[in-house]
């Protein structure tokens, strides 16, 4: 089948080099933005609301369970590749009809009272997560499918700047109206906020949708016959492994240096967007001259540096001479995680087939959560039994070793040689 490039926004061309606009980016933003606001509103806003309320931490806990269809989302990913309406397109029809069942969701969770039971809040989080997730593969088939391999470094870059935005509204933002303006009032705005991203959908244009016929029916099965797909799994795993402990600790740790809620919410949420969205455009800028792995395995060496510092910081005491340290070493952590997202997200759009576009980079975000998930699992474990400071230097030790096989897993596969964009 001839390469087509294809442009966001555009008509395919198979001439000319494809020319991202900035409405074609403003879409893509737009669309993970809406599936990013009510997850991060369930992973930042919702356990401190529920917290103010007096609610158990153990029920807040409950709130893992939204993780479930997120994780498991690559079994009916072949499903949004293979169904739709063909009057409305490939991508829309799935992210219409998600985009109004989340809104759906966040209207009922408006009207739920903290009397019904925690239950409650999980059975219509559960609703709100599922379709959420099923848009997410919806996207990101969409983002992989519109873009050019050498425009992937832009798609990857708007990936991370609507989750960053999503992570602002639909965590502090939220807060924010919950605090002043009360529960419905705060879920009302979400719900508008989502809203108002649908918008986005009525200008996406599919004219590439047609164009990749799929010799056989879009699956799991086709997935796993690729190398590109297999390598990339063995990096996922070997990289990080080691990245999830450090992240699934950062909150603990700043409690137990004393920082409020209201603090580690800035941190995390407001300044951690701004991170995330120069970083984002930092890395796209780098990918024009680097490839996505190689940025990766640069991004490795300054995770084990700054894992190394911390855990000394720590053993030393220099964290109980202020906070502004600590909240330093988390800038620059919260910006090594969105370099490192951003160029593998790059990546992976790099190793998925335009047949199966949804599936295959479903495949790989959910095997990024499980490894993460893994990781976070046995986090607190370690932490509880090494303290902080040898937990960090521990994961510096991890980090170098598995910095070393990754580099290894990339010199050794032909999949991972792609020419930095132009």
């Amino acid at each position: 089948m001839p390469n087509i490039n294809r442009s966001v926004g555009g008509t395919p061309s198979p001439n000319t080099k494809p020319k991202i606009t900035a409405l074609g980016l403003s879409v893509v933003i737009a669309l993970y933005l809406a599936h990013a606001l009510p997850l991060y509103f369930y992973n930042v806003a919702l356990p401190a609301i529920l917290r103010h309320q007096g609610v158990d931490l153990r029920w807040i806990g409950m709130l893992s369970l939204l993780y479930i269809p997120w994780v498991f989302k690559f079994f009916w990913a072949p499903l949004i590749d293979r169904y739709y309406v063909k009057k409305l397109g490939k991508r829309k029809t799935w992210l219409l009809f998600t985009q109004v069942a989340l809104v759906i969701g966040i209207l009922a969770l408006a009207l739920t009272q903290f009397s019904y039971g925690i239950v409650v809040f999980v059975v219509i989080g559960l609703w709100i997560s599922s379709f959420a997730a099923t848009q997410d593969i919806a996207i990101d088939g969409y983002t992989v499918e519109a873009f050019a391999e050498s425009e992937y470094r832009l798609g990857s870059m708007a990936q991370s700047i609507g989750i960053a935005l999503g992570s602002m509204l639909g965590g502090a933002a939220i807060l924010w109206l919950y605090q002043y303006y009360a529960w419905q009032f705060a879920l009302i705005g979400l719900a508008a906020m989502t809203f108002l991203t649908m918008m986005a959908v009525f200008f996406i244009h599919e004219p590439f949708a047609d164009k990749a016929i799929a010799t056989q029916p879009p699956s799991l099965r086709q997935a796993f016959k690729r190398p590109e797909i297999l390598s990339a799994l063995t990096l996922i795993l070997c990289y990080r492994l080691v990245e999830a402990p450090a992240m699934a600790m950062l909150n603990p740790m700043l409690i137990d240096q004393q920082w409020s809620l209201a603090q580690i919410g800035v941190l995390m949420s407001v300044v951690g967007a701004g991170v995330g969205l120069l970083a984002a455009v930092t890395t796209t800028l780098l990918l024009k001259k680097i490839q996505a792995t190689q940025l990766l395995i640069w991004t490795g060496w300054c995770r084990t540096l700054l894992y190394a510092l911390i855990g000394v910081s720590i053993v030393l005491g220099w964290f109980n001479q202020g906070q502004l340290l600590l909240g330093m070493y988390v800038v620059a952590m919260l910006a090594i995680r969105y370099i490192a997202m951003t160029s593998l997200y790059a990546f992976f759009m790099q190793c998925c087939s335009k047949q199966q576009a949804g599936t295959d980079f479903t495949l790989l975000v959910c095997f990024e959560l499980l490894i993460y998930f893994i990781g976070g699992t046995v986090s607190g474990f370690l932490a509880q039994s090494l303290g902080y400071g040898h937990f960090y230097l521990l994961l510096a030790v991890a980090s170098v070793i598995s910095i070393v096989f990754s580099q290894r897993i990339v010199m050794k596969s032909k999949v991972f040689d792609h020419s930095p964009s132009s």
